[in-house]
């Protein structure tokens, strides 16, 4: 009987309580992230106004749109956006002065406190090379100036990873190796 009341209070109080989740959808294809999305960018984050620690995964950032692929948002302003990774990775990707491609889509909720947030979907938020101003090629489809920025991106990273694979291998190579241990 004990166990029966205390499963039923346990039981009542967790059902009043708040919960929020976040449903994360997997990566549909770029044709239908594109469609997905309101709006498509190339951003800088400047300023985060989170503490990294939301039950929705969204932060609210300060970010500086370089390029517009997709939507309204006016370029070479800040804006603010509350972003996510939805990869879900322990690290966020969000430092300051990195550049993003994301896939966002207009405030669901009037007390929402932006007017765009990223997608809650694998793919809608890539960290892409530093630069972000990079000349997209004229005439293309939104779908090929994103598949020619995921190309140099994968080039940029290639060519870090390579640089500190060598960095590494000179430090393993300068060093002095570890003596042995005296036996007892």
């Amino acid at each position: 009987m004990r166990k029966t009341a205390l499963f039923l209070i346990v039981s009542i109080v967790l059902s009043t309580a708040v919960c929020h989740g976040v449903i994360i959808g997997f990566f549909p294809g770029l044709d239908k992230l594109i469609e997905r999305a309101d709006a498509i960018v190339i951003l800088e984050i400047e300023r985060s106004f989170g503490n990294g620690i939301s039950s929705t995964l969204y932060d609210t950032y300060e970010c500086y749109i370089y390029q517009t692929l997709k939507g309204e948002i006016p370029i070479n302003q800040r804006i603010r956006l509350q972003l996510m990774d939805a990869r879900t990775s322990f690290v966020p990707p969000f430092a300051l002065r990195s550049t993003h491609l994301v896939f966002l889509t207009k405030k669901l909720m009037p007390d929402e406190p932006t007017d765009y947030r990223s997608l809650n979907i694998e793919g809608a938020n890539v960290l892409i090379s530093p630069f972000g101003n990079e000349k997209m090629p004229e005439g293309k489809t939104v779908k090929e100036k994103i598949q020619a920025l995921l190309t140099r991106t994968l080039e940029y990273n290639k060519k870090k990873y390579e640089k500190e694979q060598m960095f590494l291998q000179k430090m393993l190579d300068e060093s002095e190796p570890i003596p042995a241990k005296p036996s007892p």
